[in-house]
């Protein structure tokens, strides 16, 4: 696919094929940064999975020195103000539709004299007439055409600023997340679809867009699974995974098992403590690394 100069609408996401399942194998990332304790790192996993093997900590090592490139946003970027400049793709200019315009050997030749009695007069002023009449109507699809374009345009800028938007949203919780090995999955995703499948998932799933490409980045065959379907299959899958992504601290087990019984007896600290790991949990689920972290030194607080 060619680079993305048209931005793709919500429906339109460059998927085609067989309804394949994005199979729900495992992801677990070890992402604490260099200074951070084995305590406050995350992973992020399938919520009904538990078993993937972790990083090599001497690679932990070397992917935290390596920051998020945000490459996706500076093409976005770079391609609104092109156009801001005027230096518009192929896909939003807009060719005026000229009528033909009056040959005037068809007024003077000998077949055209013939209509005029071989007046050259007649047949100039003709053609004159015929020309002052194209030059009319030429003008009017010029202008047709600019107003076109300009219609294209303004609706192409105002997408991409809605784009570069959401994908500044996305790298801010990527860094968030602060997983080591993000940006080389990423690359890895990014170069398994077309640009603008990127684009739509960081507008359509702010909140796990991140956890998302890392994701099928580091399974690339669910990628594939997900480029073979249809855009509306792929939308559900890809919304049926990003409800199945969650974030948990790095050496805690999350189990599918029913929750532990609310206190039952009149300890407000041990209610408060479990109302506190219930919006934990809820965070966790939907990727909100930051309001995790304020619950969890809130806990601490009340220990």
């Amino acid at each position: 696919m060619e680079p993305t100069t048209e931005i793709q609408a919500t429906e339109d996401l460059t998927m085609s094929g067989d309804h394949a399942a994005a199979s729900a194998d495992s992801l677990v990332v070890d992402n604490a940064n260099d200074n951070a304790g084995q305590e406050e790192g995350f992973e992020i996993v399938l919520k009904d999975d538990e078993t993937a093997p972790k990083q090599d900590p001497a690679k932990n090592a070397e992917f935290a020195r390596r920051r998020i490139e945000r490459k996706r946003q500076r093409e976005l970027e770079q391609q609104m103000e092109a156009v801001k400049r005027g230096e518009l793709p192929e896909s939003l200019r807009v060719n005026p539709d000229l009528p033909p315009q009056p040959d005037i050997n068809a007024y003077l030749s000998e077949e055209g004299l013939a209509k005029y009695d071989y007046d050259n007069s007649r047949a100039l002023a003709a053609f004159n007439a015929a020309n002052t009449e194209w030059l009319m109507k030429a003008q009017d699809a010029r202008s047709n055409a600019v107003a076109e374009q300009g219609r294209k345009t303004q609706e192409f800028t105002q997408q991409s600023a809605q784009y570069v938007e959401a994908a500044r949203k996305h790298y801010d919780a990527a860094e968030k997340l602060n997983i080591p090995d993000y940006q080389e999955k990423e690359d890895a995703f990014m170069q398994l679809v077309p640009p603008a499948v990127g684009a739509d998932i960081m507008r359509l799933f702010p909140e796990k867009s991140a956890a998302l490409m890392y994701h099928l980045g580091a399974n690339p065959e669910k990628a594939r699974q997900l480029l073979a379907m249809d855009g509306q299959s792929a939308l559900i899958e890809l919304t049926r995974l990003s409800e199945r992504l969650t974030l948990k601290p790095r050496g805690k087990q999350i189990s599918s098992a029913p929750p532990a019984d609310q206190p039952i007896t009149g300890d407000v600290s041990a209610a408060n403590k479990d109302a506190i790991r219930k919006q934990m949990d809820a965070a966790a689920s939907k990727g909100d690394v930051e309001t995790y972290r304020k619950l969890k030194a809130k806990l601490k607080g009340i220990r």
